[in-house]
């Protein structure tokens, strides 16, 4: 395959089959990027790691080349295309992604919220309160939220998830 003529393109999966599409087009020699977020799992410090995009991946291939190796590859259901070519994704959306991606592939909750930052308890036992962040989001996706009870600042870890800007 000359690389100039690659390019890249999206392919639908079959429903909740991205991790064996992204496996078999790896083994077929096929450049595949399936870019993965954590998701917060109910109230608890528990994260999943699910696709960005579920049912689709990212393939870098010379269509004329590879169509039917990538066509025909287990878990793969089809070409995104509008009409009857699958159309190429700019260059720059990948690039970005893969930028946002850690060496694990997975994207990390942004820690956009900082310390002075207001915020309002969205979930749990504390929901409706309103606090302010004492310390970024740590890598565990938590942050601590002083908050004021009868008159003393009590600090509090909560979910970057459970929490958010006034």
């Amino acid at each position: 395959m000359a690389a100039e003529q690659a390019e890249w393109f999206v392919v639908r999966t079959k429903p909740r089959k991205e991790d064996l599409a992204e496996r078999s087009l790896a083994r077929r020699g096929v450049a595949v990027f399936c870019p993965r977020v954590l998701e917060p799992v109910g109230w608890q410090d528990d994260w999943a790691t699910v696709p960005l995009f579920p049912g689709y991946a990212f393939v870098r291939i010379d269509l004329c080349q590879e169509y039917c190796v990538v066509a025909w590859t287990p878990g793969v259901s089809g070409f995104v295309s509008f009409g009857s070519m699958p159309n190429a994704v700019q260059p720059e959306i990948v690039n970005y992604l893969m930028q946002e991606t850690g060496d694990d592939g997975v994207i990390r909750p942004a820690a956009r919220l900082r310390p002075g930052d207001h915020v309002r308890i969205k979930r749990g036992p504390l929901a409706g309160l309103v606090g302010i962040i004492d310390k970024r989001c740590s890598e565990r996706g938590r942050i601590r939220v002083l908050m004021a009870f009868l008159r003393e600042s009590a600090p509090v870890e909560l979910p970057i998830a459970a929490v958010g800007r006034i």
